[in-house]
Formats: structure tokens, sequence, C-alpha cells
């Protein structure tokens, strides 16, 4: 459906709600704060006013003014020059049984979850509510670089290997603090700004992970919990080291997680490191504790499931951490659009309300974005999916949803992110994935919980598969 638009119980707390909505910036000045007070007067939720009072802070209104000049245009701006209908707009509710009042509903909600909504058996969503397109950002330490690079001349490109490259002909990501390719000319192109988001942030820990395995029934068949970590090794400029962490040289980022429970699988652990050559094959080890041994992962290992039950791979982590090679995979930019997607609001709230089963969606909160679509194929023939379809957000350069699909080109999982972003320093962690597979028809519930101090600490032990073995 590329060229149309679509992707991405509560009361109480009423007095506090009302209590906030004297203190917000005009609707001159930040319009969407406004709506957002207005939304959370309208619902009575908390999470709708402790949002709207991030949104309204000075340093975050600052924020999106700059970023706004840098780029010439917002994802509002753009909104505002489409045709966009005049009922989808905040508060709006959406169930399955009014679901044909709003004809337009299938040119913005991507299919898959126009199905769930409509689904009267496996993973059903009961309600879908509109909320306000908000302004996102990056923090005021990639803008100054972006600037910074800018200003100096500085320019990027991708070499016949699929290596980002300074104009000098360094490794980009080793050595610069700047956003490549913020107008992407190319599906390439396209790649590289979403790889060089990154976690949005220099250092990220989510504790814990909750996974939920769902049935076709509706019912958890299994449940993982998880510690996970995340540094950026270069180009830092929100955590301290500023700059480069120096004992990793050569390598870009790292992942690492543990499992915590249940006990059957409980210190199964693994370690990614992704080097910034495109020769060389990612470090990624993992331990097993039933073996009692550390095992070294291959490339292919990358495309399994994390544990049984779990539909997200390896290469799921942060949407996809496929490395960009053009003799394996073709990226194209296929068209631009409007989609339905989660807001990223996981700061105040987890905008995707389970039922009591888990296995269900009783609310989900959608908010309309602007993206480009992206379509990496895998032309190698070596790879779990023929094809991924990735939504990316004009605003930020990050995946607002993704497709993948089988061998046979088949649609085969979906994975509808909402993230946790702070509006006064424009920094980012995860706060859930929506992911299910359409084949076998099972959901994933994975809820994720953001842990801010770690900008204070020292990351090394819990990258190092050796420590993880006695976590």
């Amino acid at each position: 459906m590329v060229g149309q638009g679509f992707k991405r119980a509560l009361t109480g707390a009423t007095l506090g709600v009302l209590a906030f909505l004297g203190t917000a910036a005009s609707a001159d000045e930040a319009p969407w704060v406004t709506e957002w007070q207005n939304l959370a007067a309208r619902t009575g939720f908390k999470g709708h006013a402790d949002f709207a009072a991030l949104l309204a802070k000075p340093e975050a209104l600052k924020l999106v003014a700059d970023w706004d000049a840098f780029r010439g245009y917002s994802a509002r701006s753009l909104i505002a020059a489409a045709n966009v209908p005049p009922d989808l707009k905040p508060g709006l509710e959406i169930t399955r049984d009014n679901a044909a009042q709003y004809p337009w509903l299938a040119d913005y909600l991507p299919k898959p979850s126009l199905d769930r909504l409509m689904s009267t058996d496996w993973f059903k969503w009961q309600k879908i509510r509109i909320v306000p397109t908000t302004p996102y950002t990056m923090s005021r330490g990639r803008l100054d670089a972006t600037i910074k690079a800018r200003d100096s001349g500085e320019t990027f490109h991708v070499n016949d290997k699929g290596e980002l490259l300074t104009k000098d002909g360094q490794y980009a990501l080793l050595t610069s603090a700047a956003l490549p390719f913020t107008k992407p000319q190319n599906g390439l192109e396209l790649y590289w700004a979403f790889l060089a988001h990154g976690i949005g942030n220099d250092n990220a820990e989510i504790d814990p992970m909750v996974l939920d395995s769902c049935h076709t029934d509706n019912t958890v068949d299994r449940s993982y919990t998880a510690h996970l970590w995340w540094q950026k090794m270069h180009g830092r400029t929100d955590a301290n080291p500023l700059g480069s962490v120096p004992a990793e040289p050569d390598v870009v980022e790292i992942g690492s997680m543990v499992f915590t429970a249940p006990r059957d699988i409980k210190g199964l652990s693994a370690t990614r490191r992704r080097l910034a050559a495109a020769d060389q094959a990612d470090r990624f080890v993992s331990y097993v504790p039933t073996l009692k041994r550390t095992r070294v992962m291959s490339g292919t290992d990358a495309q399994d499931p994390m544990t049984p039950g779990i539909e997200a791979t390896w290469d799921e982590w942060r949407q996809t951490w496929m490395k960009p090679k053009p003799s394996e995979f073709d990226f194209k930019i296929v068209g631009e659009t409007l989609i339905l997607a989660q807001p990223e609001v996981g700061a105040a709230y987890n905008p995707a309300f389970n039922t009591p089963s888990k296995c269900e969606i009783d609310t989900i909160d959608l908010e309309l974005r602007p993206v480009w679509v992206l379509e990496v194929t895998d032309v190698g023939g070596g790879y779990i999916y023929k094809k991924r379809r990735l939504y990316i957000d004009k605003e930020y350069w990050y995946a607002q949803y993704q497709e993948m699909y089988d061998a046979r080109g088949n649609l085969y999982r979906i994975i509808d992110d909402a993230r946790a972003f702070i509006p006064a320093t424009g920094l980012w962690m995860w706060r859930n994935y929506v992911l299910w597979n359409v084949i076998s028809k099972r959901y994933n519930r994975i809820e994720l919980n953001p842990v801010w101090e770690v900008a204070n600490k020292d990351m090394t032990s819990v990258l190092d598969i050796e420590h993880l073995r006695d976590y």
C-alpha cells in the first residue's frame, strides 16, 4: 500500500490533569502542547497530562524550534500541507463497530494493523485512539555536531562496499557525531541515516524487559524477563566519556542482554559488537548456562529468534541491525506518505494498553506521522526475509513501523514500537514492541522499562560476556 498513509481503563487522576492545564505554553507558541492538554482533559488520563507537561518545558520548546530551523520543516508542517480528513484529529476513537464511518482509515493505518482492529479472533485490538502529532527531536549535542559538520563543509558518502565514510575516507561513525544524509537522495543514504540515529542516546539500559509470547487463542504461552544494555562507542555528545570510548577503536556500538527468568533459561546472555568495516563480521557471542559454555555466534545465528516462542530475532534489536551490504541487499525509497503509528510517549506512559489476558489490546494510541517508505530486498538469497519495508520518520530518521516478508514474498512479521522520548533533552530509549506474526498468528508483547540513570554509569562490565556469565 505504498503511497497511501498508514501506521502507527483509562480514568482517574482528573484533579492532577486539571491542575496542570493552567501552566502550559500558549496555543500560538506550541499548539501541540495545547492539543495534549485538551486530550488529557477529555480522557482524564494522567499519562496524557504528564506528556503534555514534558512537552511544555522551555528547554523542550527551544529544542523543537532549533531542530525545525535546521531541517526546514517539521512533521506538523508536512501534515498541514497534506489533504488530511478533518475528522482525523486528536481524541478520535475508532473501533471495529464504527470503523466503517471513516472510509479514509485504510489510507493511513497499515493493513496489518487494520486487520487487528477488525479481527474477531487472534490478537484483537478493541480501540485505537488518535493523539496529537508531536514534534520529536534528537539531542542538542547531535544538532550542534551536525550543524558544525555542515558549516565546515564536511560531507559523507557510501562506498561500493556499503560503508559510510567521511570525505577523507574515514569511517564516519567512528570519527563524527554528525547525522549523515538528513535529506537522503536514495535508499542506501536513508538506511544510513536510520543507522546513524542509533539508539538516540549514548548509553541505554532497559530493566526489566518483559516478553510475553501469545498463542493464537490469546493466552500466554511463555513469559520471559531480561536486562538489556546498549552503548554508542564514538561520536558521543551526551554522556561521559564524550567523544569516544577508547577501549573500542573499531566498534560502532555494542548491545548486550541477559535473561533473568524463567528458571530454565536464566543466565542466557549475549553481547554483540558492530564493527565499522563491511568485511568484518559482528563480534557476537552468547553464554548458554545449560551447557556452561560461551558460544561464538555466526551471521546466520543473528537471524534466529532470541528464545523459543519469541518472534524477534537478534537482528530485530532496535527495529533492524542488519548491516548494509549492496552486494547482498538492495535499498530503495519507494514512496513518501503519512501513517498512523504509536507515539513516542514512553517517558510518560505506555501507549499500548493490553487486556488482562496480555494477548490482546484494549486501547492503542496512534499518531499521524510523515515517513519515507524504504524497501530493503535480499538479492543474495541468504537472508531470513526476502524484503523489509521500513517506514522511517522524516523528523528524526528512525523507523515508525516495519513489515517483514518471507522468502516467498508473503507478509511474515510486523513491528510497531513505541519509544521513550525526553522532550527537554532530545534523548531516547524504548517503551514497547508490538510484534506479531501473521503466518503463525502469534503475538509478542514486549514492555521495556528505561533506566535513565545509565548516563552516569560505567558500562564496561555489562558489555562483557564473561561478566554476564556470573550476572
